[in-house]
């Protein structure tokens, strides 16, 4: 009998939660969520990285300058990409 109220007590606590407004994560979503030029040529350059697809890398690392981006931005990118994928063969 302890056990059952201990049960409805607890589940009646996951649905206060849950059926509450105040708690809510995110709020203020911004209904306009895309990248811009240099947020797109970094995930660019880092899914290049991360193949290992040089040849179409130097074309993204060039975009990437134009789009922006500076040096030691890209320089970031390829150092967090190399800690995590390893270097290109």
């Amino acid at each position: 009998m302890k056990r059952i109220r201990i049960q409805v007590l607890i589940a009646f606590i996951f649905l206060l939660i849950i059926s509450s407004d105040e708690i809510k994560g995110q709020t203020n979503l911004n209904n306009n969520q895309t990248l811009n030029a240099k947020e797109q040529s970094i995930v660019t350059i880092s899914a290049l990285t991360a193949k290992g697809d040089l040849e179409n890398l130097r074309k993204a690392l060039n975009d990437g300058l134009d789009s922006g981006l500076t040096v030691n931005e890209i320089k970031e990118v390829l150092v967090q990409m190399y800690a995590y994928c390893g270097f290109p063969d």
